[in-house]
């Protein structure tokens, strides 16, 4: 009976572990730019039936991280800081892209060249935390 026992409380915390795992990253890269600055882009897909927030997003390779929006109006381009994050809706996705959502990376490691990667730790509301490492280039990458 406790052998039983330990089994069914085992397989339940896999279980519920794995229920909140409804995050996925890809295409992560990221562009450096000569001056200490870069922008993180990439893909989230959330697979739950509810909606997730990316709440925050740090790196050892950078002194400020912060998630930001470019919007352009009358001509004009700026970017605001997104201090409630940016919304993935439920079933849904959402692209980090130039022009667009973004992650800013400023101070960057004065060594870090294109080609290197860096490591970008990504917080959301609900899901566990994610990690993703991109590649420095100049030009966004061609996906097939």
């Amino acid at each position: 009976m406790k052998r039983l026992s330990f089994f069914l409380i085992f397989f339940s915390l896999i279980a519920s572990g794995n229920a909140n795992a409804h995050i996925e990253v890809s295409n992560s890269w990221a562009r450096l730019i000569p001056n200490g600055m870069g922008a993180l882009f990439l893909e989230i897909q959330n697979s739950h039936s509810e909606p997730d927030i990316l709440i925050k997003a740090s790196s050892p390779n950078a002194k400020s991280v912060m998630i930001h929006k470019t919007e352009r109006k009358n001509n004009i381009t700026s970017m605001r800081h997104l201090m409630k994050g940016i919304n993935i809706p439920a079933n849904g996705n959402i692209s980090l892209k130039p022009g667009s959502y973004h992650i800013m990376l400023s101070g960057l490691d004065k060594s870090l060249e294109l080609g290197d990667k860096i490591e970008v730790t990504l917080e959301f509301n609900k899901n566990k935390s994610i990690t993703v490492q991109p590649v420095l280039k100049i030009k966004p990458p061609i996906y097939n």
